[in-house]
């Protein structure tokens, strides 16, 4: 018979892992993430770190994006626990600004590279949540996939939350019972977190113009999709539902309300694709609980870890394939950057960006899109001459990506730097527009094209002409 594990309540979990590493001074815990974070199980363990009973190793906490509260970043516990951040929010940049915790710079593609066996953050515990199977009595991994398997599968002690309030999703999300080895049975565990779905009828007017500008340039019937979380990618799903496309794939990281509003619109079937025929593919799902309820026990929805979703190879047998991010800022050189305001104010990670970015370098197989409003919320244009010192970057000058602002489509692929620089000008706020485009041909470094000339739209350049009105026009 095989092994079942061992049903334990939220206050044993420190005195299982004081007993399991008894003697040791440092371990290494990898924290399921997104939507399914077992933020009760890090609460005890908080608890118990407060307390200093029982006695714990110093604790590495290895993760991704943590919803909700996340109790040991506060200040004063980091001589008993860090947090190692590989994508962050809330308290935990907060912390990570302050030095309190680490932020772990790595794409979801290359997670395995980090926490697999031998790696420098190989997991010596696994805590993160399961729904179970009312007749085969199989576990789930729900929301969170991500590189969840590998950390099972080297980790020597795996604790699962129990939680009814998580769908069971198939595919890749299945976890023998066999692998964990405790599980805890627990009335305060606290729910897997839901978020309310986007309005899309009434998204403001900047995103629904880049929305415009996206499905009406590069979706196209039978295109593969990933798009990310946002009001930007809300308005081009929100776009796409007001259009005839058809057959639409989905491959991403992250899976959302608005891509589900295209599966059950008929838009979506995944007939093309060719890898994953028929199925949805995603690492990660957040969130309305109606999305929650729409991928219960959904076949067509198949999980499956970030090194399949973001990996090159599987993007490119997806093609065309589509990818919708967005960024912090981008320079006249065609830089991109998302995880850094500058470089003294860390805001999130790097995510899946680079992996798919990367994977569409070669204009057969699809198009890296990077969209962004033109400004900031306090009017500071995103668009810049040289990116913040220091920033780590998402896309650099020699990779081919498109950049969408409110005011149109610079497709840099193929252009020289001169070309670029003028391309990226074009779409700027008007506040700046004139200002870039003049220095840029003041300046001999950027060398210009034969026949440019100011007031003349440059190569690779789509200006928005639609008939959303901004507040500022």
């Amino acid at each position: 018979m095989a092994r079942r594990p061992q049903i334990i309540k939220l206050g044993d979990i420190a005195d299982v892992i004081a007993r399991e590493f008894a003697g040791r001074d440092v371990i290494t815990c990898y924290i399921g993430s997104n939507a399914a974070v077992p933020t009760a199980c890090l609460e005890a363990l908080t608890g118990a770190l407060k307390a200093g009973k029982p006695k714990l190793p110093y604790l590495r906490m290895v993760h991704l994006l943590l919803q909700g509260p996340v109790p040991y970043v506060e200040p004063g516990l980091q001589d008993r626990v860090m947090t190692y951040s590989i994508f962050s929010a809330g308290e935990v940049r907060k912390a990570a600004n302050e030095g309190r915790a680490f932020y772990l710079p790595c794409t979801l593609a290359n997670l395995d590279s980090l926490i697999g066996k031998g790696k420098p953050y190989m997991p010596d515990v696994a805590i993160f949540k399961v729904r179970p199977h009312e007749l085969t009595k199989e576990f789930s991994l729900g929301l969170s996939v991500e590189a969840m398997h590998t950390a099972i599968d080297h980790a020597t002690c795996v604790i699962a939350e129990l939680d009814f309030s998580m769908p069971f999703t198939q595919g890749q999300s299945i976890v023998d019972a066999s692998s964990i080895d405790y599980l805890i049975d627990d009335d305060d565990i606290k729910p897997c977190y839901h978020f309310p779905a986007p309005d899309f009828d009434n998204l403001p007017p900047a995103e629904q113009r880049i929305g415009e500008l996206i499905t009406g340039h590069f979706i196209r019937d039978g295109v593969t999709l990933q798009v990310g979380i946002g009001e930007i990618p809300d308005a081009v799903v929100g776009m796409i539902t007001k259009s005839t496309y058809k057959d639409l794939g989905i491959q991403t990281e992250l899976y959302g309300d608005g891509l589900m509003m295209l599966q059950k619109l008929g838009i979506v079937t995944n007939r093309r694709k060719r890898q994953h025929l028929g199925y949805t593919t995603t690492s990660l799902i957040m969130g309305s609980m109606e999305l929650y309820e729409f991928v219960h026990m959904r076949a067509g929805l198949q999980m499956r870890p970030c090194m399949t979703t973001n990996n090159a190879e599987v993007v490119r047998r997806n093609a065309p394939f589509i990818s919708i991010n967005t960024a912090m800022g981008v320079d006249l050189f065609g830089n991109v950057w998302a995880d850094y305001v500058d470089a003294r104010r860390y805001y999130s990670g790097v995510g899946g960006q680079p992996d798919f970015v990367r994977a569409l370098n070669d204009p057969a197989y699809g198009v890296p899109i990077i969209t962004m409003k033109s400004r900031t919320d306090k009017g500071k244009s995103k668009i810049v001459k040289v990116h913040p010192p220091g920033v780590s970057l998402t896309a650099s000058a020699y990779d081919g990506v498109v950049i969408v602002d409110e005011y149109g489509v610079a497709d840099l692929r193929g252009l020289t730097a001169g070309e670029k620089a003028l391309a990226i000008a074009s779409i700027a706020h008007p506040k700046y527009r004139d200002e870039y485009l003049r220095s840029i041909y003041d300046d001999p470094l950027f060398t210009k094209p034969r026949g440019a000339a100011l007031g003349k739209t440059p190569r690779g350049v789509t200006l928005y002409n639609g008939s959303i009105k901004l507040d500022e026009e």
